[in-house]
């Protein structure tokens, strides 16, 4: 096996400085290790029975000019969630959310358009088929003190489908990037369960492709705004720690053996993502030393 000289820990007259086999390298070093927090991880998801109040708003431009009007539903919908926090226990100082998905129910809307008097209104119904909103890339947030977290702006894609009928008789797909601020309060209630409540989420627009729309009809312009106060997530969570080799919950004697197997090559103790396991993945794994 290769020797490796690194400088790993200090001590009181100044750094310490070992040139030795790797295991002998660690022996030295375990001593000036300094442990470090485990983050946790959850997996949350709303009960069932869970109900979102959705109110749309449809805005249509034809030949007679420009119409808006909103239908309010009440919509069951499942929420689910990947998040990680940076302690191995609470209190946590912040939240990361991997992953958020809100899925709400099939529902149609009404509308009345164009409306004169004593001529009435034109209506314009619109079906909404597997509609979600799911998050494309994991989102941070400091949590307050009373567990208050917000995401400005977050990274959400919106997918479904539409078909309307009526002044507009038309169908197509919901695909576009949009991006809402949300935002929920974080608690850790007793058994390990981390909970997400009092959520709220700000307006998601969508503006139809001019192409698809039917002839007389120049423009189509949805809005969904979820009152999402009724919505909470809820679920396990558990302390995980990345240095953690054989899965114990701790980072030790079993975890070095491996890294030493692996020494030199390929492996999950390269911790830098250099390549290599090396005297750089060994003092990061000291330095993790539970």
């Amino acid at each position: 096996m290769a020797r490796v000289r690194s400088r790993i820990g200090t001590h009181a007259s100044g750094p310490v400085s070992v040139s030795a086999s790797p295991l002998a390298a660690a022996i030295a070093a375990i001593a000036f290790a300094t442990p470090a927090l485990a983050e946790s991880t959850a997996s949350l998801a709303s009960p069932t029975g869970t109900t979102v109040t959705v109110t749309m708003t449809v805005t249509v431009t034809t030949s007679l000019g420009t119409s808006t009007d909103s239908d309010t539903k009440v919509i069951s919908t499942v929420a689910l969630s990947d998040a990680r926090v940076p302690e191995q226990a609470p209190p946590w100082s912040s939240i990361t959310l991997d992953t958020l998905r809100i899925d709400p129910a099939d529902a149609s809307f009404h509308f009345d358009l164009f409306c004169f008097p004593f001529l009435g209104c034109q209506s314009l119904d619109v079906a909404l088929t597997n509609l979600f909103l799911e998050t494309t890339a994991p989102v941070t947030s400091a949590l307050s003190t009373t567990g208050q977290a917000g995401f400005a702006s977050a990274p959400f894609f919106l997918t479904g489908s539409y078909s309307t009928t009526g002044v507009a008789t038309t169908s197509g797909v919901l695909a576009n990037p949009v991006n809402p601020n949300f935002g929920c309060r974080v608690s850790a209630l007793a058994g390990n369960i981390m909970k997400f409540d009092q959520c709220t989420l700000s307006p998601v627009t969508s503006v139809i492709d001019p192409a698809s729309l039917p002839a007389g009809v120049t423009a189509l312009t949805v809005t969904l705004n979820a009152n999402l106060s009724t919505c909470t997530l809820v679920g396990p969570w558990v302390a995980v720690n990345p240095f953690d080799l054989d899965g114990d919950g701790n980072v030790g004697a079993a975890d070095l053996s491996i890294l030493l197997s692996q020494w030199g090559g390929k492996g999950e103790a390269d911790y830098d993502g250099s390549g290599t396991v090396d005297a750089s993945d060994l003092s990061t794994l000291l330095a993790n030393w539970s």
